[in-house]
């Protein structure tokens, strides 16, 4: 007999469940007082109020958390610099604390407009080795040809050794804005995911747990650590994908709705046949 583990790390309580594989029924639940800055005390007092009978058993173990959604809430994700190639229009303000354009980028057919002026991608990236903790790179039509991009993060890879997030890695739709956006806040997530997840890691090999991890994202599909750890942006509103997932499979609801009014934010959740909407209304 498997079980698997769901653990959901909010703004104020930290649930832990326990299911049976076979026939997804609930067997141990519990819960604790959010801890902050270190989510994983509050995970371990969660788990430590499971029966270790069931907890012994666990194979699998998935995680959804509020911690990506907070921390761009709350803007207090890590420095990072944005590295924008090509002849940017930034219509409005970008969440970067560092921000520099550069010559280059591509066409709507992926031919190259101006070559790439990497002297002042790597000006930029000795500047600010000590004062950020990611990059993010967004070229003019990536999504058609991500060469400079590429370059980019190779360059600076190699001069700083910090994570390099590029825009076309995250999405392959048009909006140089959006992919811009997007890239700086996964670059601010990149490590306070990567020390949450190697925290879980630890407590799963300190119980003996023979247990595979995976997190929870916006959707309701899961990713693994890998993929987590590089694109901690798909984890946002894993909280109410969560919450309106258990809604659903115990009230047997294909349709249904759920507001959750949390510690730090309200959401509303919403799935109708199985095509799920997450609405953040706002901090509380």
């Amino acid at each position: 007999m498997q079980y698997s583990l769901g653990i959901d790390a909010g703004g104020t309580y930290t649930d832990a469940v326990i299911l049976r594989d076979s026939d997804s029924r609930i067997l141990d639940a519990s819960k604790a007082i959010t801890t902050y800055p270190n989510l994983m005390t509050g995970i371990r007092n969660a788990i430590d109020k499971l029966n270790p009978e069931y907890l012994s058993k666990v194979k699998l173990v998935s995680v959804s958390t509020t911690l990506s959604t907070n921390t761009i809430l709350e803007r207090t994700g890590y420095p990072v610099g944005l590295i924008l190639v090509g002849d940017y229009t930034v219509p409005r303000e970008l969440p970067a604390d560092y921000c520099i354009t550069v010559r280059g980028g591509h066409d709507s057919n992926g031919d190259e407009l101006q070559p790439l002026d990497l002297t002042a991608v790597e000006q930029f990236a000795v500047s600010l080795k000590k004062k950020v903790s990611a990059f993010a790179v967004s070229s003019y039509f990536s999504t058609r040809n991500p060469e400079h991009e590429l370059k980019i993060k190779k360059i600076i890879l190699k001069l700083t050794g910090h994570p390099v997030v590029c825009g076309h890695e995250l999405s392959q739709e048009l909006g140089a804005y959006e992919r811009a956006a997007t890239a700086v806040l996964n670059a601010q997530l990149i490590p306070i995911t990567y020390q949450f997840i190697h925290s879980i890691m630890a407590e799963v090999r300190e119980r003996n747990l023979d247990a595979k991890i995976l997190m929870l994202k916006c959707d309701g599909s899961v990713i693994d650590i890998k993929g987590a750890k590089l694109r901690p942006i798909e984890t946002i509103f894993s909280g109410p994908a969560a919450s309106i997932m258990g809604a659903s499979h115990l009230s047997e609801l294909d349709t249904c709705a759920v507001i959750d009014v949390g510690g730090t934010s309200t959401d509303v959740s919403i799935i109708k046949k199985e095509f799920r909407i997450f609405v953040r209304k706002g901090q509380l």
